[in-house]
Order: structure tokens, then C-alpha cells, then sequence
């Protein structure tokens, strides 16, 4: 007899993870989260509210709460999308950040 294993929730991209920690509760700081209460806080938004937060979370990322969400996905899950270009993009400091970052040491 062989068992097949089936996860039971789809693999979501970088920017889908954005999307489920964009959902949750305003007052949370996504800033100050470690990698396991980010994993926890996206079980969470996504047990509450469903896939369906995928479509109707905002996505602006203009905004530093945006960026706190691209931070903390790459926090919690950055080495598991080292062999994906693309997801890697997502979660890259925008270059501005990165300049202005190294001016600030000169």
C-alpha cells in the first residue's frame, strides 16, 4: 500500500503572503514580528478570513505598511523562495531604500 500526501493549502507567492499580512488587523506591527509570529499571523488572517483575502486585500506599495509586509515575508520566508527570481524581486528592498541606505553609512 503507498500514500500519497496532499497538502492541504496552496503554496502562495511572495506577493500573495503581502496580500494575507496586509489583511490583518491594523494595529498589528508587522515591523516588530519575528519569523514565527509572521507564519502564525498569516494561518490566522488566513483561517478568519479565507483565499478570498487574496482578492480583496489593497496592494499599494507605496506604503510603509507594504513595506513592512514585504519585510516580514521575507523574514519568515525568504530562503524558500532562493530558486525563484521573480519572488525574490518582490521581497527586495526597492532601490531607493537601498541607496538611500547606503548614503546614510558614507
Amino acid at each position: 500500500m503507498h500514500r500519497l500526501s496532499v497538502p492541504l493549502h496552496p503554496r502562495l507567492s511572495a506577493t500573495e503572503l503581502i496580500r494575507v499580512l496586509l489583511a490583518a488587523p491594523g494595529e498589528t506591527d508587522l515591523s516588530a514580528l519575528d519569523p514565527v509570529q509572521v507564519r502564525s499571523l498569516i494561518a490566522d488572517v488566513l483561517t478568519q478570513h479565507g483565499y478570498d483575502v487574496l482578492d480583496r486585500s489593497p496592494y499599494y506599495p507605496e506604503l510603509d505598511r507594504h513595506q513592512d509586509a514585504r519585510r516580514a515575508v521575507r523574514r519568515a520566508y525568504g530562503p524558500r523562495f532562493l530558486d525563484a527570481p521573480d519572488e525574490q524581486a518582490v521581497l527586495a528592498d526597492p532601490l531607493r531604500e537601498v541607496l538611500a541606505a547606503g548614503s546614510r553609512k558614507s
